[in-house]
C-alpha cells in the first residue's frame, strides 16, 4: 500500500502546487495558503502512519514532533522557491516604487549600476533615456515634444509615474520576458533594461501640441483599425526632467524638484493631469452620437424620422431654448438634420423616446462606467452622478443632448467614433506598441484586439451616414478633407458661468486608413470654430502620413 501511497502523495503535491500557482498571484493569497494546508495534511498522513507501524509506542510523540517540523520546513521551502522564482518581478516592482509605500534601497543601488531601457516613439525618436553624469552617477533625462507621455522616474524622491511606472520591470530589466532574463534575474546578474516603443507618431504629436498651444485641453488621435494611439496631446504639461531625481542627487536638486512638484500641484490648471485619459468633461453635443446610437439600435427612430422644433420645448419645469436652427421659419427636422445642425430640442425628444434604461444600456455598451483597458489608467466616464437623475424627464432630455451630469474623457469619445467606422466594434486602444531587447530584437509586439461590440453594423452604418451628413451639409462642414470620407460632430458644452468647452469628434477614411479623433479645448467657446480646426488638421495629417 505504501509503495502506491507515497508516489501518489508526491504527484498530488506537485499538482496542488501547480494549481495553486495558476489561480493565485501572491504567496500570501488565502487560496494559496489553503493549498499549502492541504499539502501539509497529505504529507502528515502519508508519513505518520508508516512510521507509527515501525516504531515503538514510547517513541511515537518524538516522531510526531519531528514530522511536524519536517513538514513545516518543507512548506517554508515551497514558499521561498515561489517568492524567488515566480513572485520576484512583482515584489521588485513594488519595492521599486516609493509611491507604493515600500522602498528597497538595495534595488535602487543595483539599478543604478544598470542602464535603464529607453522609451521611444514609433519612428525611433527617444523621449526618455539614461545618462552618466560627470560624477559617475546615472540619471534619467527626457527630450522632445510629448516627453511627458513617458511619465517620470525619480528614485530618490517621487518614485515613478506613467509609462516609467507601468513598465518599470521591463525598463529596469527585471521582467522575465525571456528565459535568459529570467535566469539572470534569479542569479542577480546585472542587466540592461529593455526599450519600450510607443505607438505615437511624433509628427502628429507635435502638430497637436502646436495647435492646442497654451490653451488647456486635450486630444487623442487613434488608428481605428488597430486601436494604436497616434497622438495623445495634453496642455498644459510639465517637464519630467525637473521631477527626475537620481540617487546621489545634491540637496539643491532635491529641493528644486520638491519645489517644482509643489508648484505643479498648486497650479489650478492641473498640469499633472494627462487630459485625454484623466480629464473628465461635459461632452456637449458630441454625446448626441450616443443618443442616436441608442435610438437606431433599439428601433426607436431612423435617420429620416421627423421631429418638431419650433424653437423651444417645455419639459417639467425646464424650458429648452433652441439656438441652432438654420431657418427660424422651419419647424420640422429629421433626426439626421437634428444631428447635423445640433438641435437640442430634437435630441431632447429623441432622448425621451429612447428612455433612461435604453440610454444607459447603450452607454454601458460603449464602455461608460468602467475602466477602458489601456497601458495607462483611464478614468471611467459617467452618464449621471446622482442615481436618481435619469428618473426625471428633464434629466433624460438634458443628458440626451450632452449636458445634465455627463462626464467623459476624450479617449471614451474617440472610441465611440471608432465603433462607428468599425461596424459597431471597439478596438482596445494601446500606447505601447513593442518591447525590444538592448540588441534591438523584438521581445513582444502588440497585436490588435477588439475590446467589445457596442452596437450592430446597421446602427454603425446609420451613425456613419449622419456623421458624414453633418460634415457635408451641417455645422461640421469645416472638417471636409479633399479626397477623404469625413464624418464629424461639433460640441459646445455649457459649464456654469464660464465659457463653454469646445469639442470635436470625428473620423476620416481614405483607402484602408480609418482615423478617429476627439478634441476638447477647455472654455474654448464654439466647437466648430475652436476644436474642429484642430481635429481636422490632425485627421488630414494622419491620412497623408506614411
Amino acid at each position: 500500500m505504501w509503495t502506491i501511497l507515497r508516489p501518489a502523495t508526491f504527484i498530488a503535491t506537485l499538482l496542488l502546487i501547480a494549481y495553486g500557482v495558476a489561480i493565485t498571484e501572491d504567496r500570501a493569497d488565502p487560496r494559496w495558503l489553503l493549498v499549502l494546508s492541504v499539502i501539509a495534511v497529505l504529507w502528515y498522513v502519508a508519513l505518520r502512519t508508516q512510521f507509527s507501524a515501525r516504531l515503538a509506542r514510547n517513541a511515537a510523540p518524538l516522531i510526531h514532533v519531528a514530522l511536524v517540523l519536517c513538514i513545516g520546513f518543507g512548506l517554508v521551502t515551497v514558499q521561498v522557491l515561489r517568492a524567488q522564482l515566480l513572485d520576484r518581478d512583482r515584489i521588485l516592482a513594488r519595492a521599486g516604487n516609493p509611491a507604493s509605500g515600500v522602498v528597497d534601497i538595495r534595488r535602487y543601488v543595483s539599478d543604478r549600476r544598470t542602464e535603464r531601457g529607453r522609451i521611444l516613439f514609433r519612428d525611433g525618436t527617444v523621449i526618455a533615456r539614461d545618462i552618466v553624469r560627470s560624477d559617475g552617477t546615472r540619471a534619467r533625462i527626457y527630450e522632445g515634444v510629448g516627453a511627458y507621455l513617458a511619465g517620470y522616474y525619480s528614485p530618490a524622491l517621487f518614485g515613478a509615474s506613467g509609462i516609467e511606472a507601468r513598465y518599470d520591470d521591463t525598463l529596469s530589466g527585471h521582467a522575465a520576458l525571456t528565459w535568459q532574463t529570467w535566469l539572470d534575474g534569479v542569479l542577480h546578474r546585472n542587466q540592461r533594461g529593455n526599450d519600450v516603443i510607443l505607438s505615437v507618431d511624433p509628427r502628429l504629436q507635435e502638430l497637436g501640441q502646436s495647435l492646442l498651444g497654451d490653451r488647456s485641453g486635450g486630444a487623442v488621435l487613434l488608428d481605428a483599425n488597430s486601436g494604436a494611439v497616434l497622438a495623445l496631446v495634453t496642455s498644459p504639461g510639465y517637464d519630467p526632467n525637473r521631477l527626475s531625481v537620481p540617487l546621489g542627487a545634491s540637496k539643491e536638486e532635491v529641493e528644486g524638484a520638491r519645489s517644482y512638484f509643489d508648484a505643479l500641484q498648486a497650479d489650478g490648471r492641473g498640469p499633472l493631469v494627462l487630459r485625454p485619459i484623466q480629464g473628465l468633461y461635459v461632452p456637449g453635443s458630441t454625446f448626441k452620437t450616443v443618443t442616436a446610437a441608442a435610438a437606431f439600435e433599439f428601433g426607436m427612430a431612423r435617420p429620416d424620422t421627423v421631429y418638431r422644433d419650433d424653437g423651444a420645448l417645455a419639459i417639467d419645469s425646464r424650458i429648452i431654448i433652441e439656438q441652432n436652427r438654420p431657418d427660424p421659419n422651419r419647424v420640422s427636422y429629421t433626426l439626421q438634420e437634428g444631428y447635423g445642425y445640433s438641435l437640442n430640442v430634437v435630441f431632447a425628444q429623441v432622448g425621451l423616446q429612447v428612455g433612461a434604461q435604453r440610454l444607459e444600456q447603450m452607454a454601458r455598451a460603449l464602455g461608460f462606467g468602467e475602466a477602458i483597458p489601456f497601458d495607462l489608467p483611464v478614468v471611467p466616464s459617467q452618464l449621471a452622478r446622482s442615481p436618481d437623475f435619469l428618473t426625471s424627464q428633464a434629466g433624460i432630455a438634458e443628458t440626451a443632448f450632452g449636458q445634465g451630469q455627463l462626464l467623459v474623457t476624450p479617449m471614451q469619445m474617440a472610441l465611440v467614433a471608432a465603433a462607428v467606422v468599425r461596424d459597431g466594434t471597439i478596438p482596445q486602444p494601446y500606447l505601447v506598441e513593442e518591447i525590444r531587447r538592448p540588441d534591438g530584437t523584438t521581445v513582444r509586439r502588440h497585436q490588435p484586439v477588439t475590446w467589445r461590440r457596442a452596437f450592430s453594423d446597421s446602427t454603425a452604418q446609420a451613425l456613419r451616414d449622419v456623421m458624414v451628413w453633418s460634415v457635408e451639409h451641417g455645422y461640421a462642414s469645416g472638417a471636409r478633407i479633399e479626397g477623404a470620407v469625413v464624418g464629424g460632430k461639433t460640441g459646445t458644452a455649457e459649464v456654469g458661468s464660464g465659457a463653454p468647452h469646445a469639442w470635436f469628434l470625428g473620423f476620416a477614411e481614405r483607402g484602408d486608413k480609418r482615423i478617429v479623433v476627439a478634441v476638447v479645448v477647455e472654455h474654448g467657446g464654439s466647437g466648430a470654430q475652436v476644436a474642429l480646426p484642430i481635429g481636422r488638421a490632425l485627421l488630414d495629417a494622419a491620412l497623408t502620413g506614411g
